[in-house]
Order: C-alpha cells, then structure tokens, then sequence
C-alpha cells in the first residue's frame, strides 16, 4: 500500500477527530451538541448514558395532567416501587427525587440499561396500578418520554440537587419543601425520616389463589399477605462522598432555607397555593410546564457544569466517542463488517440482558 495514502487517511481522520471536538457550543447553562460531522448531520443522536457520571431525569404525565396528585394510596404506592426497583437493580444509586402533579424528577447513577429498566419499572408500574382508578380513568401510558442531561461536576450536581429539592416551592405551591404532600426527597434528606411504601407482588398473590383452587378445600387468600414493605435508599452523591451524614443534612438544610428565602422574594407577599388547594387540584385540568432550563434546547448534553472543567471535557469526549463508534456499527458498511454497538448502546429491535437485575417474581 502506498505510504503516503496512509498517511494522508491518517490525517484525514485526525482532522474530521478535530472537526468532532469542536462542533459543541458553550451556552449559559451547559454544552449543547450541534452537530458531529457531515455523517451526524440532520440525524437524531444515540442515546448514551455514562455509567460514571451522575443525570438529572425529568419525565412528565401526559398532556400535563395532575394525575399524580398527590394522595395518600399513591404516595405509598410510588415509594414502594422505588424501594423494589432499587432492590431489583441493585447498581441503580438515587441521590434525589421529587414526584410533582404532573411531572417527576430524578438524580440518580447507574448503567444504561439498567437506568432504563429502572424507570421503566417505575412509570410502567404506576400506569397500571393508579391509572385504572376510577377517579384516574386513564388507559395506557401515563408517561413522556424521560429526558436527562448529566451532571459530570461536583457544583452541576449541588446545583442539581438545590433544584429538586425546590420543586413544589419555586412554583408557588408551597412555602417549604417538607410540606409538600407527595412523594419528596427533603424530608429525608433534611433529619433523615425514613421514606417507606408498599409494593402489592400480584405475582405471588396469583399463584397462591391458582394453587388454592385447585385444593379440595380452598382457602381464602389475602392481599395482605402478599404486601411487602420497601424503604427508599438515598446514596450520597459523589460531590459530597467525603461528607458525614450529618454534615450532608446540614447543607441540604442550608439549601432549603435559600430556597424558601429565595421563593418568598419571588411572590412577593403573595399566598402559596397550600397543602390543602394542592389536593383540591382538578385531575384532568392541564397545565402548561415550565421549561427545565437545559431543556431550553433540544440537544443539551450536560448541564449546570462548566464547559472547560476537566471533568465535563472527559465527559463530552465518552459522548463524541459514543456516538461515533453506534453510527460505525449503525452504518450499512458497518454491517457488513459486523461491527459490535459501544457498550451501553440501545440497540432497535434487541433485547440487553441485565446481568444484575433480580427476577421480578423474587
């Protein structure tokens, strides 16, 4: 082979490399990814999720209806599915979570599929066990599809987590987060109040009223017995790992003070909805939701993180890396040459196993 059409392709794919680095664009918020070369232009990009870095997700109801108003059956119904998902995929690490009327939010960690699974579990689960409610009446998905941006720095994630911690307050619902009356991570995070809730196993209660009929004698089973209990596990965030227990409610607790300080500088004087207009809330009315702020535009890859910090720069180079190497293995030559998706990958029409994700009868 000539040695210098090597040389020349060498350079040709150094500089389409190059042409990569610096197609993304520093905004106020984050970095937002524009385009990826010629053969990224026009095209949707692979979803990828960096087992390493930790992702704010916001998924919304809807139409933005208040189907999940908050109410007492539902508050333990949603932490008790959180409590199982976590104890079904174990390499899931939830930092923070806020469930709204109409929208939830979530910091957590983990591999793709697994974060897939995980809220997958979650949204499925609560469509079907609340949905079909009478006061509900809603058939079929529930849910939006989620949305996540990373957070691959120490101050995107106390940025992060002082936003969630604020749902329900900066929109003029309630004065302090702990008085929200759904599902909300600042209670515990503040004193470390236990947030627990029941998982009914239809599974187990199935089998067992199967195997009563076919007795002689069958007995009558109860869905009480079949209820188990789960506790929400809150980890601590790798911005503040080298933090005591104490010392990291102290600083939520700090960031709940700004918040409520910040909030009533907002209204001005003027009335919080309250606990009890909360609940009053129409089920079917819809509401227009605000924009997250790095959802302002459609490709934001990272968010509340300085673009030149080393650890967003390692971050985005995984992202180009991704990318690059699903379009290859995507491509028709790539095909061809049977070339293997990056790890993580989603891939249309394949089934990823989880290696460790617990069956979901056990």
């Amino acid at each position: 082979m000539n040695v210098s059409k090597v040389a020349d392709a060498a350079s040709l794919s150094s500089a389409r490399a190059l042409h990569w680095l610096s197609v993304m664009k520093v905004t106020s918020l984050g970095v937002e990814s524009l385009s990826y070369g010629r053969s990224f232009r026009g095209r949707h990009h692979a979803r990828f999720i960096d087992p390493g870095v930790p992702y704010h997700i916001i998924s919304r109801v809807k139409q933005g209806m208040h189907l999940l108003r908050p109410h007492r059956d539902l508050n333990s119904l949603i932490a008790g599915l959180v409590g199982r998902a976590q104890q079904r995929w174990i390499r899931i690490r939830l930092y923070a979570m806020a469930f709204l009327s109409n929208h939830a939010h979530f910091m957590l960690q983990g591999p793709a599929h697994q974060v897939a699974a995980f809220l997958g579990f979650i949204k499925r689960e609560i469509a079907r066990r609340w949905g079909h409610r009478l006061d509900i009446n809603w058939r079929g998905g529930l849910w939006d599809e989620y949305k996540a941006a990373a957070l691959p720095t120490a101050a995107s994630q106390v940025e992060c987590l002082k936003y969630i911690l604020s749902q329900g307050v900066k929109e003029g619902l309630v004065a302090s987060p702990e008085q929200w009356p759904g599902v909300h991570c600042a209670r515990l995070l503040m004193t470390g109040t236990p947030m627990t809730g029941l998982f009914f196993n239809g599974t187990s209660y199935s089998r067992a009223v199967d195997a009563e009929r076919r007795r002689r004698t069958p007995l009558q089973v109860r869905k009480a017995d079949h209820c188990i209990h789960y506790e929400v596990v809150f980890s601590t965030m790798p911005a503040w790992r080298a933090f005591t227990t104490e010392q990291c409610q102290r600083e939520v607790r700090r960031m709940v003070e700004e918040i409520v300080a910040e909030a009533a500088k907002t209204r001005a004087g003027r009335p919080v909805l309250g606990r009890k207009g909360v609940l009053r809330t129409p089920l079917h009315q819809r509401s227009e939701l605000p924009e997250v702020p790095w959802l302002q535009r459609r490709r934001v890859v990272v968010c509340w993180s300085d673009p030149n910090a080393p650890e967003t720069l390692e971050h985005l180079a995984r992202y180009r890396r991704f990318q690059h190497e699903y379009r290859e293995a995507a491509s028709e030559d790539g095909r061809k040459r049977g070339l293997a998706y990056p790890q993580g990958a989603f891939i249309a029409g394949q089934w990823a196993p989880m290696e460790d994700a617990l069956p979901a009868a056990a």
